[in-house]
């Protein structure tokens, strides 16, 4: 199994246990429209988060004989602040500023010694090679609704908009071997979609996230050489794309606010509802004079119409 069949069959778990455990807990209300979601007033909008990312790996294409040569998952990260906007009940909005590194070259070679006229193999283990930071700006829609008590599962998707910092990347072993992947400073707009819960704590509102982003435009591109080689061709090269998809665990902390503003929050939004009852009365009080002077003006009409009978 690859290392990219290996991460999508794992993502495919994660979310079927995300799903079987939701449904399987007896208690478990996933469509519970009644409860409130006031709980969001005693924590602050603004947020930190911070993701782990597996960065899928990168394709190479050319003729490279019998080297073993191939690209692997990278793994890197992303954290800044995010805003909550609470739209209505089961509704919101998420927007962010974010910075990361994506791995722009991670690759595993063997370079066997009768190669390289040595004593020894050579086998690349340098790990990747991370681009320059880059800023990110995620703009998420999201659904969420009671699970379980404490718990509120969340659904969101969106884009996230990035900025990839002009850079040039190279990777080389004497005389052997080069790669070089470079991005000329390009904005993306991608897809991105996430699936996860709130758990809520006395001083933290934790929010867990499996998150999925597909890039529109690939992130790194250009090429790798293996040249002066003790083997019949002596050089090999191609190209090497990093596209720029991951998938990763999302990490957001809302911290709880003073009780003062707790208080002051629930007042406004116990004043609101009141004021939504009182219309809503009006509304019904209303409807029932209507209905009480049509029946009247029936009855009226009825009793005309039988006086005139009489009297033709």
């Amino acid at each position: 199994m690859t290392n990219y069949q290996f991460i999508m069959s794992s993502f495919k778990k994660i979310l079927l246990l995300i799903f079987i455990f939701n449904f399987s807990v007896g208690k478990a209300q996933f469509f519970d429209n009644d409860r409130s979601f006031d709980i969001f007033h005693s924590y602050t909008k603004w947020g930190v988060q911070v993701d782990g990312l597996a960065y899928l790996p990168a394709t190479i294409s050319g003729e490279k004989g019998d080297l073993s040569f191939q690209t692997q998952i990278g793994l890197s990260y992303k954290a800044g602040l995010v805003y909550n906007f609470n739209i209505v009940h089961h509704f919101g909005i998420r927007i962010g500023a974010l910075l990361g590194q994506a791995p722009a070259i991670n690759t595993f070679f063997l370079l066997k010694k009768q190669y390289i006229n040595s004593d020894k193999d050579y086998a690349n283990k340098k790990g990747a090679r991370y681009s320059p930071l880059n800023f990110s700006f995620p703009i998420l829609f999201e659904y969420r609704n009671f699970s379980i008590y404490r718990y509120i599962i969340n659904v969101s998707a969106g884009i996230q908009i990035q900025r990839t910092s002009p850079s040039t990347i190279i990777e080389n072993y004497d005389n052997y071997y080069t790669t070089t992947v470079n991005n000329p400073g390009t904005w993306s707009f991608d897809p991105v979609f996430k699936i996860g819960w709130y758990y809520q704590f006395p001083r933290v509102m934790m929010q867990t996230n499996v998150v999925y982003k597909y890039r529109l435009v690939n992130q790194y591109e250009g090429f790798y050489n293996f040249r002066n080689l003790n083997n019949d061709p002596p050089n090999y090269s191609g190209t090497y794309v990093l596209k720029g998809n991951y998938i990763g665990l999302s990490l957001d902390f809302f911290f709880h606010k003073q009780t003062r503003e707790v208080e002051a929050g629930c007042r406004t939004n116990q004043q609101s509802k009141q004021v939504h009852k009182r219309q809503k009365a009006q509304e019904r009080a209303k409807r029932r004079q209507e209905k009480k002077i049509k029946k009247a003006l029936k009855k009226k009409a009825k009793r005309m119409k039988k006086m005139r009978r009489r009297r033709g």
